[in-house]
């Protein structure tokens, strides 16, 4: 592993990415001050360490692990270690249960279990856990192993699928021919944007991929719908890289039914945007033009050098809107022999702006900014000097 920040071998610890596994002793275990004890241990120090704290389960109870890692780059929900304990408690007891995974950021809570048949009485289970739906277990994947390689999951909320979907689901999971089947009904829309839960089906015989389809197409509505939720779409298919032998479709209708216009539904609060006023989206983006090039020209003075800046308006990925980008190397070999100095004292303003390094990719740090005022702020060192790159949201044009 290596990083030209300095022109050679990594010889900073803020560089290195490290896990680190707590193995604990399931006797007489305070799960609670235990997880808060080596989570506070693991962000003692300036490298990115993601620590994972294992619990073995005693007889009736599953294993548990606990995964404390940086806040990755674009993401503001942390859970408290006390709640992630909390929320390990109160899956591993129930009947079924070999392990619970509970992660620091959001991500559903990864429940292990002997087979999809248990999915019936698993989730309504689970459902009515008290705090079930927020917090450290807003959402829960089951998922099973098969002898074959393959795996089975169904990730849900309190609202996708319907109940009376997923006996449905754990029959189509045991049925023959049938090698995997992977569900997904939670909605992690933050703004007014479509989505729809949806449904693979993985089958070993094309036969099996038409009797898959039948059943989904043939559902009722009550099965198919989840409390004013989009209908789920479905893929069938025998694997392999012929995607286009694949039956595709939408619980409860027929095959060849045009997408149900539904895919905006079911978000709290969602509004669709409204009428863009020209003048003031390029008033924004001027103002996301100084933004950018003020901070370009803040980490050069912070390191004692500017660089040659590049502040561009692009077009973002929906190839509509519209976004602010910089980047700039600073030519810090010019005038010292290391870029250590200078790498620390950009960051260190950053974190005195209140700016969060959230994750490390190919030797660049991710830096995360909690007002929403710059998309992505980057920076690495280089053979030529210290790279950094940000861009602004995108503005509605």
């Amino acid at each position: 592993m290596r990083d030209y920040k300095d022109g050679g071998p990594l010889s900073e610890v803020a560089v290195w990415s490290a896990v680190l596994t707590v193995q604990a002793d399931a006797s007489g275990l305070d799960t609670r001050s235990l997880a808060a004890s080596v989570a506070a241990d693991g962000q003692d120090g300036y490298v990115s360490l993601t620590t994972v704290l294992q619990i073995p389960g005693e007889p009736g109870t599953a294993d548990v692990q606990l995964q404390f890692s940086p806040l990755p780059n674009g993401v503001l929900t942390s859970v408290e270690p006390e709640d992630m304990a909390e929320a390990a408690l109160s899956l591993r007891d129930l009947p079924g249960i070999s392990s619970v995974s509970v992660l620091q950021h959001g991500d559903p809570v990864s429940v292990t279990v002997a087979s999809p048949a248990t999915w019936t009485d698993l989730a309504p289970a689970i459902r009515a856990i008290p705090g079930f739906g927020s917090g450290a277990v807003s959402s829960v994947t089951l998922a099973t192993q098969h002898d074959t390689g393959e795996s089975s999951t169904l990730t849900f909320d309190p609202r996708s699928p319907a109940a009376e979907l997923v006996p449905v689901l754990s029959e189509i999971a045991a049925a023959k021919g049938v090698t995997s089947v992977s569900f997904n009904g939670v909605d992690t829309r933050k703004e007014f944007s479509a989505w729809r839960p949806s449904l693979r089906v993985t089958v070993d015989t094309r036969s099996a991929r038409g009797l898959v389809a039948a059943r989904l197409t043939g559902l009722d509505d009550s099965d198919s719908s989840a409390n004013g939720l989009p209908r789920a779409s479905f893929t069938a298919s025998t694997g392999g890289i012929d995607a286009s032998q694949d039956l595709r479709g939408y619980l409860g209708l027929p095959l060849g039914s045009a997408e149900p216009d539904d895919r905006m539904t079911g978000l709290p609060g969602a509004v669709p945007p409204a009428a863009v006023d020209p003048a003031a989206a390029a008033a924004r983006l001027e103002l996301d033009r100084a933004l950018v090039t003020a901070l370009l020209d803040a980490a050069g003075d912070a390191a004692g050098i500017r660089g040659p800046a590049s502040v561009t308006t692009e077009t973002c990925v929906d190839g509509e809107n519209e976004q602010v980008q910089g980047a700039v190397v600073i030519p810090i070999f010019e005038i010292a022999d290391s870029a250590d100095e200078a790498f620390d004292a950009i960051t260190t303003e950053w974190g005195v702006q209140g700016y969060i390094r959230s994750d490390r990719a190919m030797g660049r740090d991710f830096w995360s900014v909690p007002d929403g005022s710059l998309d992505t702020l980057s920076i690495r060192g280089t053979a030529e000097g210290i790279s950094i790159m940000v861009t602004a949201p995108c503005v509605l044009l």
